[in-house]
Parts: structure tokens; sequence; C-alpha cells
């Protein structure tokens, strides 16, 4: 199966298209932006030029979805957390509005992903803990 989601160039992972009727999966995996080399409870707003950065997948672990709403219609409805969100391609230009648990400290942040089957993803954007919300513009074609 391939991704339903394709890009709309020049819109920096905020707009796609999509052919109407198309079922789409999508999932936030989390992502630990630590300095290399420091423990995993240590965390501080001072800048250290002698640690490497980088994003690394906190491996098999995704962000649970608190709330989604694909243009006017609740998929996902707070209290309620899904691992997932999945719904149907609608014809025309929707909003979909997703609200992640992504983490507590400046370090961690999540990547929207769709899931294209048999193993392949597509990264769609990225959240940070002080802004765990993701939002996309899918346009419907038939």
């Amino acid at each position: 199966m391939a991704c339903h989601l394709r890009e709309t160039p020049g819109s920096y992972g905020r707009e796609y298209k999509a052919a109407t009727g198309d079922v789409v999966i999508l999932f936030a995996e989390h992502y630990d932006a630590r300095p290399q080399g420091l423990p995993s409870d240590y965390w501080s707003n001072d800048s250290d030029s002698s640690f490497q950065f980088a994003a690394n997948p906190i491996k098999g672990e995704r962000l649970p979805c608190l709330d989604a709403t694909y243009g006017k219609k609740k998929i996902i409805r707070h209290p309620n957390a899904e691992m997932s969100i999945r719904f149907t391609v609608q014809s025309g230009r929707r909003t979909l509005k997703m609200l992640f648990s992504v983490g507590g400290t400046p370090y961690d942040f999540g990547k929207l992903v769709e899931d294209c089957g048999d193993g392949n993803t597509n990264v769609l954007c990225g959240m940070t803990a002080d802004y765990p919300v993701a939002a996309i513009t899918i346009e419907g074609k038939p």
C-alpha cells in the first residue's frame, strides 16, 4: 500500500493532497533531542557546545492523541486518548487538528507520521512539548 498524503510544494509540511475516499492512518512518534551523553533525567536551559545534539526516536514509543478534529467532525474526543488516528479523506479543503501528549522536558518532541502499510511511513510535520498541536490541511480530490 502506498502513502496517500502528498505534500503541496512550498507548504512546509502543512498542506497535503489526497484522493477523496482514501483511508488515512496517522500516528505520532516520540523523539528525544537531549544532547548525547547526558543522563535521561538531565535537562537544563544552559547551552553547552561540548555536547552533540541528535534527534533520536525513542524506540517503539508512540504519543497519545488527546483530541483530533477533521473538518468539523471530532475523530478523537478528550479524555479518550488514542495511539493512532484513522479517517476517510473528504472532498475539498479541510483542516485536521490534533493535540498530543508530547512530554515534559525541553528535549521532548514528536513527529506526525502517516502509516503507509508494509512498514513504510511518511513524516508529515513535527511538534514540541511547548506546542503539542499538529494542524495540516488536506485537499481531497476525485
